[in-house]
């Protein structure tokens, strides 16, 4: 019976091989692109980068709709509100009170000044286009943008932008470079190919099960590779390319297990690991929505005067008590008190208050502001901003929340399963924590694993490629 589920072990491991041996090879391959080149986004630096400074000369008539949210920018020239409330989202032009219609002359206004300001050089004319999604917007096609435009320019870097319909909004850019190495990194190793991505709950199920198979052949492999070790009169009893393929499982076997696994725990399958996210202290911290009064006394602080440099004004509650958070082109956030718009960074004192205010009730364990990174806040691939507060409080799950200490909001919540998603996914397959998370150190130790992975997943390619043409021979 032994003999009989040795042997049904090596025939399934074998041809679960066969089977996921190509997929295998294109993960590895493709993770040791995406080391280098990240799926093109854009972040909130990029879009305020490309956003003109708000100008109130010619503000403002418009009556402000009943919201409880609102942010301050311009487009196409002048001021506009977005705001979120009961009845929606929307997006209101200050000067005269109309939601603007962005039509495909206007995405490309949009895209042209989006790209100068973002650059500094003149943008060259956008070729247009209406789409609903394409292969770099695929995965936030919710319809919420549509009609999406894609605005093509023909400038050295080969630049596509892509202007939300419903808003004006930049919500999508990308580059030659970008889509070029993009087809051989994040696209084929997240399996992001439009027509599956489409449907978003059929591709999580075929990555979730790809990568149990991909665990179960690694296992499998690992098993076999260490009870053959050693038997017969030859420490490894092969020749050929099975001897190469037994070294290098040997080798690699044990980082590819946990590269393999975690990249199912990426998935989060099953709920396992899904955090309670940071709603209910968010309201905690706010003590009120934002009423149209709020937002009408914003309005009136930026006719009166607005700080040089300015591209965003959004409206925030603390504590009950509204306040401005105005944004410069690099992203450097202050706040401002109202009505008067005046700078008002919190305090230390009000810090912690505002610590205590986010979970009442439960005791703290620390809190403190922090110069560089620890273990759960920190940069890898971007860059995170620092000084940050973090507050570690004494539950079940030793919550950690993050402030802003020049604006007092909350920038993230690290709970019970964010801390188990930290260590058995990012840690486990980037290699990102203790010395490793800098560089060029994390590279020098990633790179020889990753070429040995996938030395071992090309082996078994090679060994199943000949495995096929004997069976059909």
């Amino acid at each position: 019976m032994v003999r009989r589920g040795l042997r049904a072990l090596f025939w399934t491991h074998r041809w679960t091989g066969v089977v996921l041996a190509l997929l295998m090879v294109v993960w590895a391959l493709s993770g040791i692109v995406m080391m280098y080149v990240a799926y093109p986004e854009t972040s909130r630096e990029e879009r305020l980068a490309g956003l003109a400074p708000l100008d109130f000369s010619h503000c403002c008539k418009a009556g402000l709709p009943a919201l409880t949210s609102g942010s301050v920018e311009m487009l196409e020239g002048a001021p506009v509100l977005r705001w979120q409330g009961g009845e929606g989202v929307g997006t209101l032009r200050l000067s005269d009170g109309t939601s603007p219609r962005i039509e495909a002359r206007d995405a490309a206004i949009v895209a042209a000044s989006h790209l100068a300001r973002s650059t500094g050089k003149a943008a060259p004319e956008p070729t247009v286009s209406a789409i609903a999604y394409d292969q770099w917007t695929v995965q936030g096609s919710s319809g919420r943008e549509y009609p999406l435009y894609k605005a093509s320019f023909a400038d050295p870097a080969g630049t596509v932008l892509y202007v939300s319909g419903q808003d004006g909004t930049v919500v999508q850019d990308t580059t030659r470079h970008e889509r070029f190495w993009n087809w051989l990194g994040a696209v084929p190793h997240w399996l992001y190919f439009t027509q599956l991505r489409t449907d978003g709950q059929l591709w999580s199920q075929v990555v979730i099960y790809t990568s149990l198979l991909g665990t179960f052949l690694t296992v499998t492999g690992l098993y076999l590779g260490i009870r053959q070790y050693g038997r017969g009169k030859r420490r490894i009893p092969y020749r050929g390319m099975a001897w190469w393929h037994h070294v290098t499982g040997l080798l690699f076997g044990i980082f590819t297990l946990t590269w393999v696994l975690s990249g199912l725990f990426s998935m989060n399958p099953w709920g396992m690991m899904e955090s309670q996210g940071a709603g209910a202290e968010a309201a905690a911290l706010a003590g009120r929505q934002p009423e149209r009064a709020d937002a009408e006394a914003l309005i009136a602080a930026l006719r009166e005067s607005v700080p040089t440099g300015t591209v965003t004004a959004e409206l925030t509650m603390q504590g009950g008590t509204a306040f401005a958070i105005l944004s410069d082109t690099r992203g450097k956030q202050a706040r401002y008190s109202l009505p008067a718009l005046t700078p008002s960074p919190p305090s230390e004192a009000e810090l912690r208050a505002r610590t205590a205010a986010a979970l009442p009730g439960v005791a703290i364990a620390s809190q403190r502001l922090l110069r560089g990174p620890d273990a759960y806040y920190y940069g890898h691939h971007g860059e995170v901003a620092f000084p940050v507060w973090r507050a570690i409080y004494r539950d079940a799950d030793e919550t950690r929340l993050y402030f802003d200490p020049a604006t007092g909001e909350l920038l993230g919540k690290i709970d019970g399963p964010a801390q188990a998603f930290r260590w058995w996914h990012s840690a486990l397959h980037r290699l990102d924590f203790g010395p490793l998370n800098s560089r060029p150190l994390w590279d020098i130790v990633t790179l020889p694993l990753m070429a040995g992975v996938s030395a071992l997943c090309l082996i078994g390619l090679w060994l199943g490629i000949r495995r096929l043409r004997r069976s059909f021979r």
